[in-house]
C-alpha cells in the first residue's frame, strides 16, 4: 500500500509536445502524383421522388364501397376497375337503367322484320336504333358514376378506400403514380442554378452506378415567397426500379467536364499553394493557378506538371 501511495504520489512526465514528436519522427504526410486526366464537377442536392404523372380515383357519390380490387404496389391500366360503390338508391338505378335497355332491345327486334319487308319507314326504324343507343349509354354513365376506373396507367401509391365505409363525394379513394419516369423537384438558390442547365446529366444516388437522368426544367423566375428556383430531375422509371415515390432523394448534377487537364487531389491544394518533394527528400512551398474544382480533383493551370510528387 506504501509502495502505491509512493507511485500514485509521484510527478507525471509532461506529455510531449506536437513539435517534439515531430523533431523526434518527423511529420507524416501523404504523397501524390499529380497526373493528367478528365476531372468532373458535380453538385449535390436533395429532392421528393415524384411519378410523371399522378391521379386520384375519387368517390362520384356518397354510396357504400363494396369492392375494392387493388392494394398498394399493383400495376393498373388505363380503365381498369378498381372500386366499385353500390347503394340500394344506386342499385335501383341499375335495375332501372337494365330494363330500359331490354325493352329497347325488344322492340328493335319485333321492327327488324317489317323493316326488312319494308313495311316500316326508315324514320321509324332510326328512331327505335337511336333509342336503344340512348340506353345503353345512360346504363353506362350509371356504372362509370358507381365504378371507380383507373385514369391512367401505372402503379397504385395509396388506397384509403376500404369496403364497407362510406366516402363523402370527391373523397380519394385509390392513387396512382404514373411509373414510365420518374421526377425530383430541386429547390436552390439563384447563384446555384446559375449552373444548371436543361439536358445536363443528373444521378440519384451515389456511385458510378446510380440511376442517370437528365435536368428536364430550370424555372428562369424565383419563387416570390421563398426565392428560391425550381429545376426538375427526369429519370426513366426502367433505368431507376428502385425509386418510389414519396421518398427523399440525393441528387448529383453534373455541371462541368474537363478531359485532359493537369489535376491534384483536391486534400494537396492548401490555401497557401502546393507542397511539392523534390529530389532531394525535401518540400518547397509552390504558388499555383487552380482551376476547376471537383469533389477529388482540382484543375492546376499553373505551378505544378505531371509527375511531380
Amino acid at each position: 500500500f506504501g509502495v502505491r501511495m509512493v507511485q500514485l504520489s509521484a510527478e507525471e512526465e509532461p506529455s510531449p509536445t506536437v513539435d517534439e514528436i515531430r523533431d523526434q519522427e518527423g511529420m507524416p504526410v501523404v504523397v501524390a502524383t499529380a497526373d493528367r486526366g478528365s476531372l468532373e464537377v458535380w453538385r449535390s442536392f436533395t429532392g421528393t421522388v415524384t411519378g410523371e404523372r399522378e391521379s386520384v380515383v375519387r368517390a362520384r357519390n356518397d354510396d357504400e364501397v363494396r369492392e375494392v380490387r387493388v392494394r398498394v404496389g399493383d400495376r393498373v391500366g388505363q380503365g381498369q376497375l378498381l372500386v366499385r360503390q353500390s347503394g340500394q338508391s344506386a342499385d335501383a338505378r341499375v335495375r332501372q337503367a337494365d330494363a330500359a335497355v331490354q325493352q329497347a332491345e325488344r322492340r328493335v327486334e319485333r321492327l327488324r322484320p317489317l323493316w326488312e319487308a319494308g313495311a316500316l319507314s326508315d324514320q321509324d326504324w332510326e328512331d327505335a336504333n337511336t333509342a336503344l343507343e340512348l340506353a345503353r349509354a345512360d346504363r353506362e354513365a350509371l356504372a362509370g358514376s358507381m365504378d371507380g376506373l383507373a385514369p391512367i396507367a401505372g402503379i397504385v401509391s395509396e388506397v384509403p378506400a376500404r369496403v364497407g365505409m362510406v366516402p363523402a363525394q370527391g373523397e380519394p379513394l385509390v392513387r396512382i403514380v404514373d411509373d414510365s419516369a420518374w421526377r425530383i423537384p430541386l429547390r436552390m438558390s439563384p447563384e446555384q442554378a446559375t449552373e444548371l442547365q436543361v439536358g445536363q446529366v443528373a444521378r440519384v444516388g451515389s456511385g458510378d452506378d446510380a440511376p442517370e437522368g437528365r435536368v428536364d426544367r430550370v424555372t428562369l423566375q424565383a419563387d416570390p415567397r421563398s426565392r428560391l428556383v425550381e429545376v426538375d430531375v427526369r429519370v426513366v422509371g426502367r433505368d431507376a426500379p428502385g425509386l418510389r415515390p414519396g421518398t427523399f432523394a440525393t441528387v448529383r448534377v453534373l455541371v462541368d467536364a474537363r478531359e485532359d487537364v493537369v489535376r491534384i487531389p483536391r486534400t494537396a491544394l492548401r490555401p497557401e499553394g502546393v507542397w511539392v518533394l523534390n529530389g532531394d527528400d525535401r518540400v518547397e512551398l509552390r504558388e499555383v493557378e487552380a482551376g476547376l474544382r471537383g469533389e477529388d480533383w482540382v484543375e492546376i493551370v499553373r505551378g505544378v506538371n505531371p509527375g511531380d510528387m
